[in-house]
């Protein structure tokens, strides 16, 4: 039976080890994409203007209830496209607004989210191989590993965290930027709830494997 569970085991590990090298080699064949083409040859340049560009930016009502006709469809189609989101990019030799604190704070903001990424891969990593240690030495929680799993979904809290807020923070800036122009985007501070949710579960199920790690405890005490 133990030999059964530790094949079953070594199956799902393999199987998850397939799914992140093909996800890295997607990432990474396409991590310079056409789209970025622009930005990356502006700031390359010695002499451009370009400041910095703001994506994924929410259109204000106005500008998406604008219907947009769409040329050229067959003669049996007509279509209208409206704008949800946009991306902008500014070209200033402003200090002013070059220098501008929210600017920043995102940069900031985006550092602490890329440790805690990194961060992430790397106690994911350790607790994998702590639980699978722990599996073939026949215990279904490991001790003192239960806590990295609290850590993880505290770090996931707290780089979405980081993500919205910077995001917000470029809202408010190309709120400023664009005011009084068509496209002015909505300012909203939003919460990305499905990453908050991950987190949660997973310090909520941390607390649940420390239980069951107290209560294995007890159950070998009491044989």
């Amino acid at each position: 039976m133990k030999t059964n569970y530790i094949k079953h085991v070594r199956i799902v590990y393999s199987l998850f080890a397939g799914i992140l090298i093909i996800c890295f080699g997607l990432f990474f064949s396409n991590i310079i994409s056409s789209e970025d083409t622009p930005q990356m040859s502006a700031i390359a340049s010695p002499n451009s203007d370009y400041a910095f560009t703001i994506t994924n930016l929410n259109a204000a009502p106005e500008l998406y209830n604008t219907e947009r006709p769409i040329a050229n469809t067959p003669d049996s189609v007509t279509a209208h496209a409206h704008i949800s989101q946009f991306d902008m990019d500014f070209y200033t030799r402003d200090k002013a607004i070059r220098n501008d604190s929210r600017i920043g704070w995102v940069v900031a903001l985006q550092t602490i989210q890329i440790i805690c990424f990194i961060a992430i891969i790397v106690l994911v990593t350790i607790t994998l191989i702590s639980f699978y240690r722990s599996a073939k030495r026949g215990h279904v929680f490991p001790e003192k590993k239960i806590s990295l799993l609290l850590v993880i979904g505290i770090l996931l809290v707290v780089s979405s965290l980081c993500a919205d807020t910077g995001t917000y923070l470029e809202r408010t800036l190309a709120l400023d930027l664009l005011h009084n122009t068509p496209w002015q985007p909505k300012a909203a501070y939003t919460i990305h709830f499905t990453r908050i949710f991950f987190g949660l579960t997973l310090i909520f199920l941390s607390q649940v494997f420390r239980i069951g790690r107290e209560l294995q405890e007890d159950n070998e005490l009491t044989i």
